[in-house]
């Protein structure tokens, strides 16, 4: 049997779509827009549900596997993409997304004797323990798969499913479609419909370049980036830092409402010490990301004079004209908000962060793509990203809603924060409206985020109510 902290491999089998009815609907291939080339060599997105089921492994082998089998190649008939490849033709200026009759998922069935019940916990676990629960997507310079599956069975207490998503076919949204639409067919037979908010829309031409120049200065990046003219479709191999952990935090509404609180109090007294605007955006996501953000700069004494906060912005809804909300692929762009390091490592910090987050996302209005042509040549640059921060997932993909017919997922993990610098939003397991933030930091980190973490909602709880 494999180490405790890897996974035996039992199989790899490849699960096509079903045969296609004659209502089936999805165009392949299927070309890039600018939003999915920006993401063209990114890693892949690595979500991780651990689902408890104390079963022995025959249960689990004979029951399960077959029946996530059987609903995922039913599923794929809505979503055949899935089972294709990103190609990028000699004659194509971009790439594009390939499906052919008998292209398929890879999908690997292995053991694990790690135990389960840590690493579906909340408190730090090793994040390298987390490598083999989720599989490989094997890109070539000239083919990637679209998407690989990995369930694991941990015998007599329950299993997990991994996915590798490639980042230039899927955003959040889409991710979380899909996995929602399967646990849908699971639970309620092949024979079911997917209600109109898991049906993907797959037609590109709703996604218009306002400035004619995204979509070039993107696939010119790219093309650029250890060029001339590099086609490649090679995913970067980011490595970890050693010792990473992941950690996962809980604030409840009442927490959110006290901070929310305490800022708009903080915010009145520098709008007159200072003659600001106090009246800023400040909702549930913006709360969170501010106070979680404040809490990393704080932990990890950042020397850097400022930091930035990458945050993705859904853009089907404000586009001119809006986007259909089941629109199939990325349609996000980068909301970068920048801020002094030393104002957010000060009492006022969490204040400050809501601030310049607010203000971001406010500038928005002014057109949600303007300036996005720049967004390529700033990833690209070799400049250090020390003080960059980001944020994976959101609470509207309801994760913890995702039952394939065995109950919610026990634990929902976002695998790849590990190698970027962000942390994850979702919503909380008990749905009681709160949030549950996910950390990736190293080991001698944790102590001290976590006593931030803790003490500053101790704070607000006290000046907030």
């Amino acid at each position: 049997m494999a180490e405790p902290n890897s996974a035996k491999v039992l199989d790899v089998c490849r699960v096509a779509p079903a045969p296609r009815s004659p209502n089936s609907a999805a165009q392949t291939p299927l070309p890039l827009t600018f939003f999915d080339i920006f993401w063209l060599r990114f890693p892949p997105l690595l979500p991780l549900f651990f689902y408890e089921s104390p079963h022995p492994k025959a249960t689990l082998l004979d029951t399960i596997l077959p029946k996530l089998k059987h609903s995922l190649s039913f599923t794929l008939q809505h979503y055949l993409p899935l089972a294709g490849n990103l190609t990028w033709p000699p004659d194509s200026p971009k790439p594009i997304i390939q499906y052919n009759e008998g292209d398929a998922v890879s999908l690997t069935i292995a053991e694990s004797e790690a135990n389960f019940y840590h690493l579906s916990g909340n408190g730090f676990r090793e994040a390298e323990r987390f490598h083999h629960l989720v599989p490989c997507l094997l890109a070539s310079e000239t083919r990637a798969p679209v998407m690989a599956l990995q369930l694991t069975l941990f015998p007599n207490a329950g299993f997990s499913i991994g996915f590798a998503a490639h980042h230039a076919v899927f955003d959040g949204k889409s991710g979380a479609m899909f996995i929602h639409s399967w646990a849908s067919i699971c639970r309620f037979g092949e024979d079911s419909t997917l209600t109109p908010e898991l049906t993907p829309f797959y037609d590109r031409t709703v996604v218009s370049d306002p400035s004619d120049q995204i979509e070039k200065a993107y696939r010119n990046g790219w093309l650029a980036h250890n060029g001339p003219n590099n086609r490649s479709l090679e995913i970067w191999d980011l490595k970890a830092p050693p010792d990473m952990m992941f950690g996962t935090f809980q604030m409840t509404q009442a927490n959110m409402e006290s901070i929310k609180k305490w800022v708009k109090a903080k915010l009145q007294e520098k709008k007159h010490r200072e003659n600001k605007p106090a009246a800023l955006h400040q909702s549930t996501f913006v709360t969170a990301s501010a106070y979680t953000w404040v809490c990393l700069i704080k932990t990890r004494k950042l020397q850097t004079e400022k930091v930035q906060l990458a945050i993705s912005v859904d853009c089907r809804a404000r586009l001119e004209p809006p986007v259909p909300s089941t629109y199939f692929g990325n349609c996000i762009t980068g909301c970068i908000v920048h801020a002094d390091t030393n104002e957010l490592m000060g009492e006022d910090g969490v204040a400050v962060a809501v601030r310049a987050i607010g203000e971001a996302i406010g500038r928005l209005d002014d057109g949600v793509l303007k300036g996005a042509e720049s967004l390529i040549t700033n990833l690209l640059s070799p400049r250090k990203k020390e003080g960059v921060f980001g944020i994976a997932g959101s609470p509207r993909f309801e994760l913890y809603k995702t039952d394939f017919g065995w109950g919610r997922p026990r634990k929902v993990e976002m695998v790849q924060i590990e190698k970027g610098g962000a942390f994850t939003l979702s919503n909380s397991r008990d749905g009681n409206g709160g949030i549950e933030i996910g950390v990736a930091l190293k080991k001698h980190e944790t102590e001290a985020f976590a006593s931030m973490f803790a003490s500053g909602l101790e704070y607000n709880q006290v000046h907030g109510s």
